[in-house]
């Protein structure tokens, strides 16, 4: 009795273990992309290992490797992908300038499973053809398959990512526009689309002019009301008729050189530079546009219109422009948190008034609760002026505190004010703008000064 209940507990065990098993790896076979359909269906099964075809020279001869993509992998690179040939000892590539030109053999990869293969050191733009073979030694002889039918392709630059989208810190017309460098690039090329209600006017323009245009926007936007998307476009016409493209890092670097000639700029007031220093052009350019980004002026950015960017890059070769894909549309949206702009922005004023005109002091919440710019008093230069409602909340932050060291040592020069507080208001169009109204179609964030 003794022997029989070890047996059967020895053969559940067993079980269990076999039943176990077989699922984990059968899901690393099917996970495995460069596993052959048999090998998973034989592990889904049972235990046991994976058997190979067994090829005779004849076999092996009459078999074809199916070649299925030949695509670019980016600016000098080409891959290769094949259908791989269970128990092939490798394949050869073979590679030709035309279709019917004469082919060479690029390289050989060893592994029956196998099934990519990237063939670097290829001109930018340029066609080439390549055919797969598989290979196999059967009684001390190398035996090849078939070629696979030919395909072609070549190397242009990779798709890049657009990582972010923003409006300017000074006024609401120009969109930035940044992405994820590319290897071999020369430059980049960005567009812009626009997705507004199909009742809107594309050409609507902010300005002195948007008094004199009909009041056909909508300051809340509902995706459920019927819309039209604009084409995509890489310049935009402003209100004297004139098309301004984006500009890159590169093009402002060239037109920077051309004027500069000398790589360095003088009689501009730059940030950490004395008046009247040779700023390197370098650095010049960079207070304007970093490496992989964009601007363009005049872009209307009117609430409640959506707008979307794409980017691709290019390669100059022989004269011609090499392209690549172009990026997915990356949307740009409101990023600003008015709170914690204001506390910045609220201590940063303590702190300067402080150190420079201990006289002043900031008015509590608690003394200006209620207190906003139409129900207090202020000189007209304590207005700080506008930024779009796609800045960044860095780029807002860093242009308010230079303008309100402007305007705490103005009260200071003056024998001004002595005492005030910051507001910050979110302007509409038709908004009150405390003694005036927003006559414009672009809404805005707006700072003050007040006491």
């Amino acid at each position: 009795m003794k022997i029989r209940r070890i047996f059967l507990m020895t053969a559940l065990a067993a079980a269990l273990i076999i039943t176990s098993v077989v699922p984990v790896l059968a899901e690393t076979a099917v996970n495995d992309p460069n596993a052959a359909v048999e090998d998973v269906l034989l592990i889904s099964q049972a235990p046991a290992a994976a058997t190979t075809t067994k090829w005779t020279s004849s076999k092996l001869k009459a078999a074809k490797v199916s070649l299925t993509s030949v695509k670019s992998y980016r600016y000098d690179k080409i891959k290769l992908t094949w259908e791989p040939l269970s128990g092939v000892d490798g394949y050869q590539i073979y590679r030709a300038t035309s279709k019917s030109g004469t082919y060479s053999k690029v390289n050989s990869v060893t592994g029956a499973s196998k099934s990519t293969y990237i063939n670097g050191s290829r001109t930018c733009g340029k066609t080439y053809y390549y055919k797969v073979r598989a290979y196999k030694k059967i009684s001390g002889k190398n035996v090849y398959s078939k070629f696979s039918t030919v395909m072609s392709g070549k190397a242009v630059p990779s798709k890049t990512t657009v990582v972010g989208a923003w409006g300017g810190s000074i006024g609401c017309g120009d969109a930035y526009v940044e992405w994820k460098g590319i290897a071999g690039a020369t430059d980049y090329e960005v567009q812009y689309r626009i997705t507004m209600p199909s009742d809107h006017d594309e050409n609507i323009y902010p300005g002195p002019l948007a008094s004199d245009v009909p009041n056909i926007y909508v300051r809340h936007f509902d995706p459920s009301d019927k819309t039209k998307t604009t084409n995509w476009k890489s310049k935009v016409e402003n209100i004297f008729e004139d098309w301004l493209p984006f500009k890159t890092y590169n093009t402002l670097y060239r037109e920077a050189k051309k004027k500069y000639p000398s790589g360095y700029v003088t009689g501009v007031v730059l940030a950490g530079y004395p008046q009247g220093s040779k700023i390197p052009l370098k650095e010049y350019v960079e207070s304007t546009l970093k490496k992989n980004q964009a601007f363009i002026s005049d872009l209307k950015e009117i609430d409640g219109w959506i707008y979307q960017f794409r980017v691709r890059a290019y390669k100059v070769v022989g004269g011609k422009k090499i392209y690549g894909a172009w990026s997915e549309p990356y949307t740009m949206v409101e990023t600003l948190d008015v709170e914690a702009a204001y506390k910045e922005l609220k201590q940063y004023a303590i702190d300067y008034a402080a150190k420079n005109y201990p006289e002043w002091r900031y008015i509590g919440e608690d003394e200006s609760e209620g207190m906003n710019d139409s129900n207090s008093s202020y000189y007209i230069e304590g207005v700080l002026g506008g930024s779009s409602m796609y800045v960044r909340q860095e780029d807002f932050v860093k242009r308010y505190k230079k303008r309100i060291e402007n305007y705490i040592d103005r009260m200071k020069s003056s024998g001004g004010q002595q005492e005030g507080f910051i507001y910050i208001k979110r302007v509409r169009p038709e908004d009150s703008e405390g003694i005036w109204t927003n006559n414009s179609v672009q809404t805005f964030y707006e700072v003050w000064m007040l006491y």
